[in-house]
């Protein structure tokens, strides 16, 4: 019982000096108002002190809350707001139903065609492991973001010879206007999922007249619209 009593005492006796504040360099939170003000995140006398931030005070962008809720407001509603904050990766399945869509046979087994890469490029880009209860990654990666170009690049040589006419997202639209080799507002439209803009246009033939050739040019300039597109959804 003694020994039982003695090991008490000599366990809260641990505790309360482990408790003690230090005026060391090291020490958890310094002795300074800051650790107990109301604007402070400390749990108590032994933890970090984080200072509170409030929405809109970071030391990016606008640091005033009342002017970052005006620029806010003035780009739309929360919903739109939240949309330009977000920066998910596009689902692997989502980016096999768009190339699909497109034209682009992703069964094919080809060396380094479209459907090869993205049939080999599941671990790269953070697919779901279900036998290791691993759900599909989130935020985009480096590898999952390049192996997504290299898709898109694969993928511009089979919509190019195409030209959207086996696609099933729009029959009977031209991407390149067979006569003047540019491409075309509606093919545009389609590759990009949204009403191309004349900036869209201007950007993509001139990467084509900057181009060594014709056709490679063309395939830089979809496989480019691709990618901005679909990078982040």
């Amino acid at each position: 019982m003694k020994k039982l009593v003695l090991g008490s005492l000599g366990a809260t006796l641990i505790a309360l000096v482990g408790c003690q504040q230090d005026t060391s360099p090291d020490m958890l939170v310094p002795s300074h108002s800051l650790a107990w003000s109301p604007g402070s995140l400390a749990a108590g006398s032994n933890t970090f002190d984080h200072p509170q931030q409030s929405v809109g005070s970071g030391v990016n962008g606008i640091t005033d809350p009342v002017l970052r809720l005006q620029v806010e407001e003035a780009i739309g509603t929360p919903d739109v707001v939240a949309r330009l904050h977000g920066a998910q990766k596009m689902q692997y399945a989502t980016i096999g139903r768009i190339l699909t869509d497109l034209g682009v046979d992703l069964t094919s087994t080809a060396a380094d065609s479209a459907g090869e890469l993205y049939a080999t490029g599941q671990g790269a880009m953070g697919v779901a492991v279900y036998a290791s209860r691993v759900p599909e990654m989130i935020l985009p990666s480096t590898s999952a973001l390049a192996k997504q170009d290299d898709i898109f690049v694969a993928a511009a040589t089979k919509i190019l010879k195409s030209n959207l006419a086996s696609s099933t997202r729009c029959p009977g639209v031209e991407l390149i206007d067979t006569t003047t080799g540019e491409f075309t507002h509606d093919g545009l439209s389609c590759l990009l999922g949204k009403p191309a803009k004349p900036d869209h246009l201007t950007l993509a033939n001139q990467l084509v007249s900057q181009a060594t050739d014709q056709a490679t040019g063309q395939a830089i300039a979809v496989a480019t619209l691709l990618a901005a597109a679909h990078t982040s959804e």
